[in-house]
């Protein structure tokens, strides 16, 4: 006699890796860390199992980021009337640091290395959203775990000055950090097919690991030198660590690593 199989959602089956990646974050390499969370963005904005809907899709951009240069789009497709995926993805180019007057108040920078900074980023971000309350999909209030990497590129330098001459020292590297979070926002339709995305908060928590270096031939009076500018260089929310030779400089981060997402997005369904 034939047993009868138990047919399991393809959209219910990504929501499970989903939530098994969120425990996944504390283990495996960096590497390998990255590569599963393409694969899980790709996967849940192609769920096969996604209800036909006419003009399924909803591409948005965030305005607040463009005020610092920075380019954030998402794509959002239901699932049905109260469940939806969305994925973000951000990008900035290298340019100075925006509101310098936040780093300033995280580190101690009396030698103003930040200042100095080129700061670059890039992150993804997919995340499962839930609205709340008898309206269509895509509106109303909702609440949508995520979890995101971002990649944060700095190219700095510390200036050493000699009563003879001048020397500096350039120090460059990437920070990788991996969070997980809850956001609450509203979506409004303003038109038949303009939507209006406001994510009013999204705090997020996780971890980071960071390496930064700057090779270069240092004699013994500019290692003093270099090595007390990185003593005064330190921060409340970042755990680092400083190592000063011949050769030049090495600056590395990990621990905890926290942060708040929000966004004001303009969409268009199609």
């Amino acid at each position: 006699m034939l047993k009868k199989q138990i047919y399991t959602p393809n959209h219910a089956i990504w929501i499970k890796n989903i939530f098994q990646y969120l425990c996944y974050l504390n283990f495996g390499t960096t590497t390998m860390k990255l590569r599963y969370l393409a694969v899980l963005t790709v996967g849940i904005c192609t769920i096969p199992g996604l209800k036909a809907q006419e003009k399924s899709n909803l591409i948005k951009l965030n305005l607040w980021p463009l005020a610092v240069g920075n380019i954030s789009l998402e794509y959002e497709r239901p699932i049905n009337e109260h469940l939806s995926i969305n994925g973000t993805v951000s990008y900035r180019p290298d340019a100075s640091l925006p509101f310098k007057s936040l780093w300033e108040s995280a580190f101690d920078d009396d030698n103003n290395i930040l200042g100095e900074a080129k700061f670059g980023a890039f992150s993804i971000t997919p995340e499962i959203r839930f609205y709340l309350g008898n309206k269509k999909a895509l509106k109303g209030f909702y609440i949508a775990p995520f979890v995101k990497y971002a990649n944060y590129s700095v190219h700095t330098k510390i200036t050493v000055d000699e009563s003879n001459y001048h020397r500096e020292v350039p120090i460059s590297g990437t920070l990788n950090a991996f969070t997980a979070g809850v956001a609450v926002g509203n979506q409004w339709r303003l038109g038949q097919n303009i939507y209006l995305d406001w994510r009013i908060i999204g705090p997020n928590y996780g971890f980071n690991h960071g390496t930064f270096s700057g090779k270069t031939s240092l004699n013994a009076d500019e290692q003093r030198e270099v090595k007390k500018q990185l003593d005064e260089f330190d921060s409340n929310i970042l755990n680092i660590k400083k190592e000063v030779n011949a050769e030049g400089v090495t600056i590395r981060t990990s621990g905890p690593f926290a942060g708040i997402r929000t966004a004001l997005s303009v969409g268009y369904r199609f």
